[in-house]
């Protein structure tokens, strides 16, 4: 769903001349992320003082299948007729809802698998279950991209994503016991009010969430433009992930020989490089190169995702790992996608689709001193 919803916005939110509406689609960037302020530091407590992680996400995958749903509604043809601003606020009200649920979901996973990983000794094998995201990630987009390319109905992309969260929901059910109550732990709130070092990745995260964010939201949208067909788009986010198959395949042993500082450097690296590239493309470019640039979001994204989830697991409380994890979440992406969404359609509307890629490639790279100077990280071989 995430891979397409600009292009959904782009062609449901049209004025009467047939533009896309990119304030209104800004707004919605804007107000989305927003509304997870109200449910990741309630969800990352809730999940580490009652220890119910799992019962919370079960919750959240059927709540987001609801509001997936009403979401696409909004954008099929029988609202073709309605004026805007009502076609909008509907659309508006659903993704903000589907948001709020949906937010959570990541961090609070990553808490409970970082929580179990640490009880069992193995804390550095996080990639090696990362991966079948991955894996679930390209199967998906290429699937939609077929899909699409037979049939351009972009509210099935929601429709789709709302089948799929309430399989999760389904599947999430087996082995919850909803009578059993669980002990309160306590949650040891000075260790995260002495972590200075962490409010200083915090302040990384919210920068590197900017330009991530900005790039991402938009890539779609972008990708509308310069790709010839919704089956190049969907096969190019799908195999866009060849290379964090491997990143997360032998997460353990990338963690040891570079730790999470060059892990976060080289992701910023061939982030601000992909972008880059992708500033210089046109419709008329080569489609193998468009593929070859957008590969490198693969070992990117997983070698800074990776080297996240290490240096948060290794500052978190052991009481405190679905807390860091939705922290780290609300800064890096919520605030972060808040002001990307209204950037990005700012700065799309004056100049341009490609220099918002080249603007947050740039950033990118300008930001490894950034981290190399103040938060500098886990070099190889330190112990936690």
């Amino acid at each position: 769903m995430t891979p397409f919803s600009a292009v959904f916005f782009k062609h449901a939110l049209v004025h009467p001349d047939g533009t896309p509406a990119n304030d209104l689609i800004g707004w919605i960037y804007f107000f989305m992320p927003l509304v997870g302020i109200a449910a990741n530091i309630p969800a990352g407590i809730m999940a580490d003082k009652l220890q119910l992680g799992r019962h919370l996400i079960t919750f959240f995958c059927f709540a987001v299948a609801i509001f997936t749903l009403l979401t696409g509604m909004s954008g099929d043809c029988f609202t073709n007729d309605w004026p805007l601003e009502t076609k909008f606020a509907w659309m508006f009200a659903a993704v903000m809802a589907y948001y709020m649920f949906s937010m959570p979901i990541v961090p609070t996973v990553d808490g409970e698998t970082m929580t179990h990983l640490n009880r069992i000794g193995q804390h550095d094998d996080y990639g090696k279950i990362r991966v079948f995201g991955t894996f679930g990630w390209s199967v998906a987009c290429i699937i939609m991209g077929l899909i699409l390319h037979v049939d351009y109905h972009l509210p099935i992309i929601y429709y789709a994503s709302s089948v799929a969260f309430l399989v999760l929901g389904i599947v999430s059910l087996r082995g919850l016991n909803f009578k059993k109550k669980s002990p309160l732990a306590h949650i040891p709130w000075d260790h995260l009010k002495k972590d200075r070092l962490f409010v200083l990745f915090l302040g990384f995260s919210l920068i590197s969430g900017i330009l991530w964010s900005a790039s991402f939201l938009y890539t779609s949208y972008f990708f509308d433009d310069v790709l010839d067909s919704p089956f190049e788009m969907g096969l190019v986010f799908g195999t866009w992930t060849v290379f964090e198959v491997p990143v997360m395949l032998f997460s353990r042993q990338l963690i040891q020989k570079l730790g999470n500082r060059w892990l976060i450097i080289f992701g910023l690296l061939l982030n601000g490089i992909r972008l880059v590239l992708f500033s210089l493309f046109t419709i008329d470019t080569p489609f193998m190169w468009k593929w070859a640039a957008a590969s490198l979001q693969g070992a990117g994204f997983g070698m800074l995702h990776l080297g996240t989830i290490d240096f948060i697991d290794r500052r978190s409380h052991e009481h405190m790992k679905s807390t860091y994890m939705n922290l780290a979440s609300l800064v890096r992406f919520t605030l972060a996608s808040a002001v990307a969404g209204k950037m990005g359609a700012w700065i799309i509307t004056t100049y341009g689709a490609e220099h918002l890629m080249m603007v947050t490639g740039v950033g990118s790279l300008i930001l490894i001193f950034f981290f190399a100077t103040f938060v500098k990280g886990n070099g190889p071989g330190q112990g936690r």
